[in-house]
């Protein structure tokens, strides 16, 4: 509901945005694309649908076993690394120490999914762990995922 909310916002903003007119509601609706260059005013809604996604959605994904199988880890490495990818390609940052904070916090959500799954592997079978990750069980995968 709260996306959908900021996108009806943002479409009725878009015209004053563009044209550099801040009406009352585009500068109370400010921290939505303040950060943003003009062509990407809808960044937030679609940032924020990423994160529903990965805090909440991703839940519904095989409820019966979906801890303890890897398919949920997977969805979101997934998820984050096409974020992380659109977010480089894109670049819909104003500030370029904006665009790269954002990358690096990507990367490294993307990078915990990764190593999740590394420990999701190591924690059941150690002979599968040492065959694809190289590590030889799953208290070694979680000082692996520490240090």
């Amino acid at each position: 509901l709260v996306p959908l909310t900021f996108l009806v916002l943002l479409l009725s903003l878009r015209p004053a945005v563009r044209a550099q007119r801040i009406s009352p509601l585009a500068n109370a609706c400010r921290f939505l694309w303040r950060d943003y260059d003009a062509d990407f005013i809808f960044w937030e809604v679609f940032d924020l649908v990423r994160k529903l996604f990965l805090a909440s959605l991703v839940l519904f994904i095989d409820q019966e076993y979906g801890s303890s199988k890897l398919l949920r880890l997977v969805v979101a490495t997934v998820v984050s690394a096409l974020f992380l990818a659109a977010l480089a390609l894109a670049r819909p940052f104003k500030r370029s120490d904006d665009l790269h904070l954002a990358c690096v916090a990507n990367l490294l959500l993307t990078c915990c999914f990764c190593l999740g799954a590394v420990i999701q592997l190591c924690g059941d079978d150690n002979d599968l762990c040492y065959q694809l990750v190289g590590i030889q069980s799953g208290r070694r995968a979680s000082e692996f995922v520490v240090v």
